[in-house]
């Protein structure tokens, strides 16, 4: 149930979505456990592009342990845009030859995402994600959840962004609820300084930034857990640490601590990404490229 948490408070700062890509990572997560489409501070679609990638492999050590997939397998085109992406789980109770599921990526004349397709090995599509775009100032999500023996909600997501293509609001409606909704806001340099929630319940993020060393640090207290984030001087995240101390009176006590390390290829994508907790579980999410 831990992990569930941390996976849930890095979303809200990992799964942010810029104007041209879907998503567009703000900042960097742990990687192993989600699945990105399109552009991110890991494995940029300048990178993909200029080093020539067609097929990225991805192989996680540690699936059964951690209850996610086994490997991922991405198609790039010739843009450095993600057309597909094959991902594939070990065997359990339920299947014993293990099991993939397939995402498909469509694109406009404009290289915008717009449409995503999921389905299982059989061809039942169980999700697809609408992209409506409203001039360059409004992007609409509609994600329409249609797996069987489930009672999901269709999600419409609204993003709203400013004249330098920064998103300034975003606001999720699901049927029967409150509209969530948040308000980002930007420093002189153009980067992320904090994000403000509509409900009380959730804090103000304030991202803070010093240097040390060859180094550039950003930190971020979000809920219950403090994220630090470390850059080298090319600009690669290098290292990302998560402590969660949960406060009287929750369910948990304590506190928790994870790192996720990062390391690159001479061409600037990623090699291995290495994640680490209390649980003494150890992953490792190795990388190959063809061109």
């Amino acid at each position: 149930m831990k992990k569930i948490f941390l996976l849930f408070s890095t979303s809200l700062i990992v799964n942010l979505t810029g104007f041209a890509q879907f998503p567009h990572c703000l900042m960097p997560g742990p990687v192993i456990g989600s699945v990105t489409y399109g552009d991110s501070l890991l494995n940029s679609r300048e990178i993909l592009q200029k080093a020539g990638i067609k097929k990225i492999y991805a192989y996680n050590t540690a699936s059964e342990k951690l209850k996610t997939y086994q490997s991922q397998t991405s198609i790039i085109n010739e843009n450095g845009h993600v057309e597909s992406v094959t991902t594939c789980f070990p065997k359990n109770e339920h299947f014993k030859d293990g099991w993939c599921v397939f995402d498909t990526v469509l694109y406009d004349g404009q290289n915008h995402i717009r449409e995503v397709k999921n389905k299982d090995s059989k061809g039942y599509e169980y999700s697809q994600t609408i992209l409506e775009y409203f001039g360059e100032s409004e992007l609409k999500f509609t994600t329409i959840n249609k797996m069987q023996n489930k009672k999901w909600d269709t999600i419409v997501d609204h993003r709203f962004f400013n004249k330098k293509g920064q998103m300034i609001k975003f606001m999720q409606i699901r049927k029967d609820r409150t509209a969530e909704t948040s308000l980002y806001y930007y420093n002189a340099d153009g980067l992320l300084d904090s994000v403000q929630y509509e409900s009380p319940q959730l804090p103000t993020i304030v991202y803070k930034r010093m240097v040390k060393g060859n180094n550039k640090i950003i930190e971020a207290q979000i809920q219950y857990s403090k994220f630090k984030w470390v850059f080298n001087q090319s600009g690669q995240c290098t290292i990302l640490g998560i402590t969660t101390n949960f406060p009287p009176g929750t369910n948990y006590t304590g506190a928790t601590k994870g790192e996720t390390k990062y390391y690159y290829n001479p061409d600037g994508t990623l090699l291995k990404v290495s994640i680490k907790g209390n649980d003494k579980i150890k992953a490792t999410m190795h990388y190959t490229y063809s061109k």
